[in-house]
């Protein structure tokens, strides 16, 4: 058959009424709020969106041969629901020739459509935290009837994802329409029961959107599909491969993920809930697909390139044997990340802890010992940047070195005759060690270091900040300007200057459980200093210099010999 053509509302009506679906092998919903809009505006502006392909199935075939399939995801929640609700298994039957549709080319801009006009988007606002559910407001979209086209413009059709309270709010001349609402009116409808009534009959622009909007999505058959019939999930996944791997709609490890679906059904539902469940301990995580199943070849001792054609049906299966395994190691690695204080917010490369897991799927042990090796071995390898280059190289080198160690203990000494592109290694040399003072400022590197530094604090039952010991206020102009030093002078702006990149360096910082590092807030060292149970517990600073700001070169000096001589001793 040829292509055919349907209106958007009636494709939204196919899908309400479950007669639309996503196979297994489609990947999750990526798009994001900016991707929706700009569909949106092509849509008004006539333009064309692609064609989308369909394969049409009985649904007594998916029920005798246990094909997955997945609903639209309607209202997207960033934490909450991100991923696919299954369909009804098995489906029910009226009689043997009822059948659905499956979407193998399109799944993005159909899910994009069905939340734009039935459902909402609620992503994490900027600046909150992960677990505060007000850090997800439910917004809906909706169209500024007052949008005018011009030629200078990359966007001639404002649409937005809002919450009701800020669509009310109508500014710089904005009169936002919930576009959802458009759907429910016939073309007599429009005129006599929402331009008239909402008085856009004299607005002229209003009018005219809000009809185009109607036209676009109702009217006109903007929706050139093309459908194909086939039993076998074989045929459908070659279709697949094809129509996606011609462009960049999907990356290898989503054509992967395709093809390990085609031989293991219920694989992305596990996949799922394995990410669901990591990605939820501690502070939070962003473990992805790729991480799992690039861990599943690495832990298996197979080739980590990501390539569709190497995996074959027994390749497969070795990986849905062991998967109850893996998936324990992965959730032992997640936890001891955990316990050393790592989240989203400081893990730079989640490459780096895929030999972890390998360590602990082949027997390895969580003894003291181990855990002190394992915590070097997830820092080093990321401030050292080992997986910044050529990282399927570097994964085999140390899964080699791995497997001629003893099993059972993690030794960091087993992988520093590594020699990883660039001349990289595992090792650090006294001079390394000394330049990383003045080489990283505040941020995800200068938290492992201290993380080494501070080993026995309680990291997954408090959360733990870094802490400017000089407060970084100190430095500011008001404060620091006419500051006499040591040697009778005073400051001047090149000094200035240098003490202020200094102060976000890492011997200026030190971690403090969150509740203390916001009582010491901008008091000054010295003062903080001044209360016992701070001094006590304090670690790494000098007895013999002054704590006050105007000898910060000097405490800074000593604090970094300190903190240094213990890195090496660790390192070295």
């Amino acid at each position: 058959m040829g292509y055919e053509k349907k209106n958007i509302r009636n494709i939204i009506e196919d899908i309400n009424s479950r007669k639309t679906y996503l196979p297994a092998i489609q990947r999750k919903y990526v798009w994001d709020d900016d991707q929706i809009t700009r569909l949106m505006d092509s849509i008004m502006l006539g333009y064309p969106i692609g064609t989308f392909l369909f394969w049409k199935v009985r649904k007594s075939t998916v029920n005798k041969k246990e094909y997955s399939m997945y609903e639209f995801i309607k209202d997207f929640h960033e934490r909450d629901l991100y991923k696919n609700p299954a369909a009804p298994q098995p489906f029910p039957i009226g009689n043997d020739e009822e059948t659905v549709w499956a979407v193998l080319d399109g799944q993005q801009r159909l899910t994009s459509l069905y939340i734009a006009l039935q459902g909402s988007m609620s992503r994490k606002l900027p600046n909150k935290r992960w677990k505060n559910d007000e850090a997800f407001p439910k917004k809906e979209l909706y169209f500024n009837l007052h949008s005018q086209r011009t030629d200078d413009e990359d966007i001639s059709y404002e649409f937005k994802f809002l919450t009701p309270e800020a669509a009310k709010k109508q500014k710089d001349d904005k009169l936002w329409y919930l576009v959802k609402d458009i759907l429910k009116y016939s073309q007599d409808e429009l005129v006599t029961d929402l331009i008239i009534p909402n008085g856009w009959a004299t607005d002229k622009v209003a009018m005219k959107n809000a009809s185009l909007l109607h036209t676009r999505l109702i009217g006109d058959e903007i929706i050139n599909y093309f459908e194909v019939e086939a039993d076998s999930i074989d045929s459908v996944l070659d279709i697949f491969v094809r129509v996606n791997s011609g462009g960049t709609v999907l990356s290898k490890s989503d054509l992967l993920f395709s093809t390990i679906v085609s031989h293991w059904d219920k694989a992305r539902d596990e996949i799922d809930k394995l990410l669901a469940e990591i990605n939820k301990i501690g502070e939070g995580y962003k473990f992805s697909n790729d991480f799992i199943m690039r861990t599943c070849l690495y832990v298996l001792d197979m080739s980590v390139t990501l390539k569709v054609e190497t995996f074959k049906k027994d390749s497969i299966l070795r990986i849905k044997d062991n998967w109850d395994n893996i998936k324990k190691s992965i959730k032992d690695i997640v936890d001891l990340l955990n316990e050393f204080g790592f989240n989203s917010e400081n893990i730079i490369s989640y490459v780096a802890v895929s030999p972890m897991v390998y360590y602990r799927f082949k027997g390895g042990k969580f003894d003291s010992e181990s855990k002190s090796e394992l915590r070097k071995y997830i820092v080093i390898s990321q401030v050292k940047q080992i997986f910044g280059a050529a990282t399927n190289s570097a994964l085999t080198s140390i899964r080699e070195a791995l497997k001629a160690a003893p099993v059972d203990t993690f030794k960091m000494s087993n992988l520093l005759n590594i020699r990883f592109t660039g001349d990289r290694t595992l090792r650090y040399t006294p001079e390394e060690i000394d330049s990383i003072f003045d080489t990283h400022e505040i941020g995800a590197y200068t938290f492992m270091l201290l993380s080494l530094l501070y080993p026995n604090l309680k990291y997954s039952q408090k959360g733990f900040h870094q802490d400017h010991m000089h407060p970084h206020t100190s430095f500011e102009e008001d404060k620091i300007n006419s500051l006499i030093l040591p040697d009778g002078t005073v400051i001047d702006e090149d000094r200035k200057e240098e003490w202020r990149r200094r102060r976000n360096t890492l011997a200026n910082l030190q971690l403090l459980e969150g509740r203390e590092n916001e009582s010491k807030n901008a008091m000054p060292l010295e003062d903080w200093l001044k209360v016992p149970e701070n001094s006590e517990n304090v670690k790494y600073v000098p007895s013999d210099v002054s704590y006050k700001l105007s000898h910060f070169e000097i405490f800074m000096e000593k604090r970094q010999k300190l903190m240094s001589d213990t890195l090496k001793a660790l390192l070295i």
